[in-house]
C-alpha cells in the first residue's frame, strides 16, 4: 500500500502531491487568495483551505451541496470551517459552470483589493500532475525492491491529475508497471478524457510529445455512482480496516479497496501478482456516513477468516 493518507494530518492525501505545485506558483505570483471548488466532503478542499491557512492565504471554497439547505457539520465539511475556509454553496445545476463561477469569484476579489490563484478540482491540470510524475519517481525506488513480476498500480479515480500523472510517469521512466484506474463516478471515457487533455496541456507547455502510456480504465465498481455507497462496499471497507489498521474513505478509497477486493475474488489477478493499493487520503470523510450495523458485519467477517 502507497500511503499518501500519510502526507500530514489536515493535508492528508493526494491532493497534497498537486497543491504542493499550485501554492507555490500563487505564492510566486504573490497571491493572498486560493480558489478552488468540491463536493461537500472534498478532500482536496480541505486540503486546500489547511495548506492556505499555513502560508497565510484566503480561501475561497465553492463546494456541491445536494440541496439549498445547510449541510450538516460533520467529516470533511466540518473541517473546511475549521480551516478558515470561505464557504459557498453550489446546486448540482451549478456545478458544471464551476470553472466559470470560480472566475467570478476571483474577478469579485480583485475588485476587492485581492490577488487570487485559482485552482481547478482536484488541482487536476498540467500544473498538479507533476506532484505525481515527481510520486511516480519515489515509487520506482520502492518497487525496485520487489522480486516477481511488475506490480500492478490500483487507485481511485475520480479528476484525472493522479491518473495523468502516474501515466505520464510509468511512460517516460519506462516502467512495465500496469496501471488501474479505478472510477468512483465516471465512466471511463469521461476519465481518458480528462488524463487526455491534461496531458495535452503538458505537453504543449513543455514542447514534448504526449504520453503513450496503457492505462486499465475500470468503471465496474462505480456501484451507484459518486458518493453513493452501498452497505456491502461499507462491509469490505471496515473489514480493511480492521485487517489493516488504515481508515478508508467511502467515497474514494473506500469505494476503490472495495472494488479492488470484488477484483481478486472475481480471478482476475492470479496469486503471482504484486498489486500496490494507492491510498489516496481522505480518512476524515469516514465520519460522515453511518456505519450503524455496518461494523459488527464487518468484525464477523474478520471473526470467520
Amino acid at each position: 500500500m502507497k500511503r499518501d493518507d500519510l502526507t500530514g494530518f489536515e493535508l492528508s492525501g493526494n491532493k497534497v502531491r498537486k497543491l504542493e505545485f499550485h501554492f507555490a506558483a500563487a505564492v510566486a505570483a504573490g497571491a493572498d487568495t486560493v480558489i478552488t471548488c468540491g463536493a461537500l466532503q472534498s478532500n482536496h478542499s480541505r486540503a486546500t483551505a489547511f495548506a492556505a491557512a499555513r502560508l497565510g492565504l484566503r480561501s475561497i471554497l465553492l463546494l456541491r451541496a445536494a440541496d439549498g439547505g445547510d449541510p450538516p457539520l460533520a467529516g470533511n465539511y466540518l473541517l473546511h470551517h475549521l480551516g478558515g475556509a470561505e464557504i459557498r454553496l453550489m446546486t448540482p445545476m451549478q456545478w458544471p459552470a464551476r470553472d466559470a463561477l470560480m472566475e467570478e469569484v476571483a474577478e469579485e476579489q480583485s475588485g476587492r483589493g485581492h490577488k487570487c490563484w485559482v485552482i481547478p478540482e482536484g488541482a487536476s491540470d498540467a500544473l498538479g500532475m507533476w506532484g505525481f510524475v515527481v510520486a511516480m519517481q519515489e515509487l520506482a525506488d520502492q518497487i525496485a525492491s520487489i522480486p516477481g513480476k511488475p506490480p500492478l498500480i490500483w487507485h481511485a479515480a475520480s479528476s484525472g491529475g493522479t491518473t495523468a500523472g502516474i501515466g505520464w510517469g510509468v511512460e517516460r521512466l519506462g516502467l512495465a508497471t500496469p496501471v488501474v484506474a479505478c472510477s468512483i463516478g465516471d465512466g471511463s471515457a469521461e476519465i481518458a478524457r480528462k488524463v487526455e487533455s491534461i496531458w495535452e496541456e503538458a505537453a504543449a507547455s513543455m514542447n514534448t510529445r504526449v504520453p503513450v502510456a496503457q492505462i486499465d480504465y475500470v468503471e465496474r465498481h462505480i456501484g451507484g455512482g459518486y458518493g453513493v455507497i452501498s452497505e456491502q462496499e461499507l462491509v469490505v471497507q471496515a473489514e480493511a480496516s480492521a485487517l489493516t489498521g488504515v481508515i478508508f474513505d467511502p467515497t474514494y478509497t473506500g469505494k476503490a479497496i472495495a472494488g479492488l477486493r470484488s477484483d481478486i475474488d472475481s480471478g482476475r489477478y492470479d496469486g503471482a501478482q504484486n498489486v500496490i493499493f494507492w491510498h489516496t487520503g481522505g480518512g476524515f470523510a469516514a465520519l460522515s456516513y453511518d456505519f450503524t450495523g455496518i461494523v459488527a458485519a464487518a468484525d464477523r467477517v474478520v471473526d470467520n477468516d
